[in-house]
């Protein structure tokens, strides 16, 4: 009896492309919809209707904002990238792989990201330290605090598993540790910084 077999071909650079021009047209879209908030007198609104709309529009593009087309997306390539490293757990588990359970805690991690990015549950930690200096308004984004504490801490548990990868799959990894940590820790610790001396109602702000 034939069987058909299903396969599912991703190519990574064309996957990398489609995946940066999303981030750019949302950024774009972001920005257009700061400038109307930031900027009203530029432009007049002809109804409620169409103030309507805008308003949406801001709302839902914002990408400092949650619960929003920005927020969904970032949700969606976290889950996917869990998802993709619960297949390959699951294929070092069937070979009793040395480094199985660090592609499976790999896969936890992005999974816990996703659910994080959906929900807001880092913000949740600034209350616990609310009474923390903000070190020339570097820390004015307390949650940022914990997730150093917790980035060092996986730090030191993935070292050996990112050592016995290839080198080409090293470049990748830490490239794309970087380019994640550079925009999730390292936005919150310059537009913070901003923000504690200039304020967030401002476009520069939006941009940051």
């Amino acid at each position: 009896m034939n069987q058909s077999r299903h396969v599912i071909k991703i190519k990574p650079g064309r996957s990398a492309l489609i995946l940066i021009a999303t981030a750019v047209v949302l950024i774009l879209l972001s920005l257009i919809g700061q400038y109307f908030r930031l900027f009203p007198d530029t432009y007049s609104i002809k109804g409620p209707t169409q103030e309507f709309f805008l308003d949406l529009f801001i709302e839902k593009f914002f990408v400092n904002s949650e619960l929003n087309i920005p927020t969904y997306f970032n949700t969606a390539i976290l889950a996917i990238a869990a998802v993709l490293s619960f297949f390959i757990a699951s294929a070092k588990h069937a070979v009793k792989d040395k480094f199985r359970f660090g592609w499976s805690l790999l896969a936890l991690v992005f999974l816990y990201l996703s659910m994080d990015e959906a929900v807001v549950i880092h913000e949740k930690f600034s209350a616990l330290f609310k009474d923390a200096p903000d070190v020339g308004g570097w820390l004015h984004y307390k949650w940022v605090i914990p997730a150093m504490a917790i980035l060092v801490i996986l730090g030191l548990v993935f070292l050996r598993f990112f050592l016995h990868l290839d080198n080409r799959f090293k470049g990748l990894f830490l490239g794309s540790a970087a380019l994640y940590l550079l925009g999730a820790l390292g936005g919150e610790l310059f537009s913070g910084r901003y923000a504690n001396t200039f304020g967030t109602k401002n476009f520069t702000y939006s941009a940051m």
